[in-house]
């Protein structure tokens, strides 16, 4: 065999060796519904099924609250990690239409690999999520989010101070609470846009 069949044959061989290596090592396996305990899995399925097809009783392995009434009914999930997952719908036997993830209950994570993230730098829901779990739902500050696009703050009809924010993904973030000379009361990530 000449060198330049040695070369192509070399070269093929390492081409399907990164191949081979890509698959095993850095492509993720599709995360099933059954999996899913913290926010951040459920974004990872939220996204891998596009948001859409996602049932109601997917997460039924997870401790839930229903609060069935005249106009809909509401699931509370309730995940490892502090967050809670709210879904809302007319029917239990369609897909929820809307979808949000609670924050303010999140627990200080451990630091995963991607690091530290600075408040600045929040961009997507990822980003929120991955934020307020390095610095618990308990540290948040209005001041956190201001660098995104968000309408003037409000006062709800409940009393409470309210900015939403948009996110680079369409995601609202929404924070309320008493005012923004103290910390945000409610952290609400909502996935679905309103489809009135």
């Amino acid at each position: 065999m000449n060198d330049k069949n040695k070369r192509r044959t070399l070269v093929g061989i390492l081409i399907l060796i990164a191949v081979v290596a890509y698959f095993h090592f850095f492509r993720q396996a599709p995360i099933q519904s059954r999996d899913v305990t913290t926010a951040a899995q459920f974004l990872q399925y939220y996204d891998q099924k596009s948001g859409k097809n996602i049932n109601w009783s997917d997460f039924d392995h997870l401790p839930h609250e229903k609060d069935d009434a005249d106009e809909g009914h509401t699931v509370t999930y309730r995940l490892k990690d502090g967050c809670e997952l709210l879904f809302s719908g007319d029917s239990l036997d369609q897909p929820p239409r809307w979808i949000s993830l609670n924050l303010e209950k999140a627990s200080i994570q451990p630091q995963d690999k991607e690091g530290k993230i600075e408040p600045k730098s929040i961009q997507t829901r990822e980003d929120v999520i991955r934020y307020v779990g390095q610095v618990g739902g308990d540290h948040v500050t209005w001041s956190d989010f201001d660098h995104l696009p968000h309408l003037p703050p409000e006062e709800g009809a409940s009393g409470l101070y309210m900015v939403i924010y948009t996110l680079k993904d369409g995601s609202m973030l929404s924070l309320s609470g008493p005012g923004e000379d103290q910390a945000p009361w409610f952290i609400n990530l909502s996935l679905t846009p309103d489809k009135k």
